[in-house]
């Protein structure tokens, strides 16, 4: 099954999940980074993606994705018409993940 990271502390972060969630075909984990389980797995991920504040995606087959690319990796595993949005994928990814962390540096954080 795959594996979609979040930020739990994060409130938008959260609503994201949460609408995920909604709209899976039950193909998705969804795990907040600072649970056990997603700590755990957290550890686990290739050495490229340490040090990267983000969403993150691990497909069926082990492959890490973080950033704009696991967003729209994750609208593809969602019930129509969400996966139509994955044709962000054809954006150059530079340009993608200006724009994703544009929006993640303006993202609410709540300290728990």
């Amino acid at each position: 099954m795959a594996i979609v990271l979040y930020d739990d502390f994060c409130e938008s972060c959260s609503a994201w999940a949460r609408f995920i969630e909604k709209r899976s075909k039950g193909t998705l984990s969804i795990l907040g980074q600072e649970t056990p389980e997603g700590k755990a797995i957290i550890e686990q991920r290739p050495g490229e993606l340490s040090g990267i504040d983000s969403v993150f995606f691990v497909d069926d087959e082990g492959k890490w994705t973080a950033k704009s690319t696991a967003a729209l990796q994750i609208v593809r595993q969602l019930r129509f018409p969400w996966p139509m949005a994955s044709v962000g994928l054809l954006v150059p990814r530079f340009i993608r993940d200006i724009v994703y962390d544009a929006y993640a540096k303006r993202r609410f954080r709540v300290i728990q």
